[in-house]
């Protein structure tokens, strides 16, 4: 592989949101053309995605990385990045979403960072948003988080064992840490991420787990910087109610990554006390939020904290009741959680997880 990043633009229905996303990209500095290229993945679109970025692309006319447009027709994030990667040229991949407006010298930052250590499997960054109308109440407080924007960790550096996953939306990937998961442990994602207008979520989680499960580190920077756009449809309440939904159906999913491999068959292990848990705080949660006055309140905003965890509990129950105790053939069969570096590394990986899960599941 070539010294360099690769750019994908993983796109559906995107022929809207491109222009300023392409023309961030076309203003990058202190990095040569010949050290990245931009590709964008037609995911399943039904517009004209694909004609509109060649076109914007084509309208810049001074010197330029290399351009392509490829399809994807499975749907779903995951397939249209993992399609992304197989069209790489470079050693990184930088996960550009078509809403998200990069920084100047982001890529020539990018670049130095991931050359200083082929231990880094993934690279976070910070985002900022760029609302389409006004910024939405108790923002900060309780909603960027799960918009993909602000801080990751109170420090940067190797995040590894204190929070252990990043947000997709800017980060950078290491080409050869992929390409180890999937020539050698078989790795597919357990999650389809974002398919269409569905929200389910949580690929980009996965991959930083599935990395660290064999060995890679993962870090973080502010000093790569992009600005997301975040139309006025993602700041509904309907839109953050099907959102935390669908972090509880990833989350139970996902379950497979913290599982204690050593003691698979313990009762807090079976999906059926999972269910009476996520049952259980479902109750809690709905007499917290009619005690508040949530369901009498003009201001329903200030209640997102208790229906994050409504929500995500109602996801992650419906999802363990369809999949039951599936994830344990999963941990027999791949080889990503029954080789001997699964065994070795799964206890970081465990801990980590369930720190993040923990407000979720109990």
């Amino acid at each position: 592989m070539e010294e360099g990043i690769s750019v994908i633009v993983c796109c559906y229905n995107s022929s809207l949101r491109l222009q300023p996303t392409l023309e961030h990209l076309y203003s990058q500095s202190k990095i040569p053309v010949s050290k990245w290229e931009v590709i964008v993945v037609d995911n399943a679109s039904s517009d004209n995605t694909s004609e509109k970025a060649r076109e914007i692309w084509s309208s810049f006319t001074s010197a330029k990385p290399p351009f392509k447009v490829v399809f994807e027709p499975i749907p779903g994030l995951s397939s249209a990045r993992k399609k992304g990667i197989q069209e790489a040229r470079f050693k990184y991949v930088l996960f550009c979403d078509d809403d998200n407006w990069l920084d100047q010298y982001y890529l020539n930052t990018a670049l130095n960072i991931m050359n200083s250590s082929p231990q880094i499997g993934a690279l976070g960054v910070i985002g900022y948003p760029v609302f389409e109308k006004k910024e939405p109440p108790y923002f900060w407080q309780n909603q960027y988080h799960v918009l993909a924007v602000g801080s990751q960790w109170k420090n940067e550096g190797d995040i590894t064992e204190e929070r252990g996953v990043l947000y997709g939306a800017g980060m950078v990937l290491n080409k050869a840490a992929f390409n180890v998961l999937r020539d050698q442990f078989n790795f597919e994602f357990q999650v389809s991420d974002r398919m269409g207008n569905n929200l389910l979520s949580s690929g980009d989680h996965e991959l930083c787990l599935a990395l660290k499960q064999i060995g890679y580190r993962i870090y973080y920077f502010k000093s790569l910087v992009f600005k997301h756009y975040i139309p006025a449809k993602r700041t509904s309440l309907k839109y953050y109610k099907e959102l935390f939904f669908s972090f509880g159906m990833s989350d139970a999913m996902l379950s497979v990554y913290f599982i204690d491999r050593n003691n698979i068959n313990s009762i807090k292990n079976d999906y059926r006390y999972i269910c009476m848990r996520c049952t259980k705080n479902i109750i809690k949660r709905w007499f917290t939020l009619l005690f508040k006055g949530y369901y009498f309140s003009f201001n329903k905003y200030k209640y997102l904290f208790h229906l994050h965890h409504l929500y995500n509990n109602l996801g992650m129950l419906k999802t363990m009741m369809l999949k039951k105790n599936s994830f344990k053939k999963i941990i027999k069969e791949n080889p990503l959680f029954n080789s001997g570096t699964g065994r070795k590394l799964v206890f970081f990986g465990v801990i980590s997880l369930c720190n993040q899960l923990a407000p979720m599941i109990n």
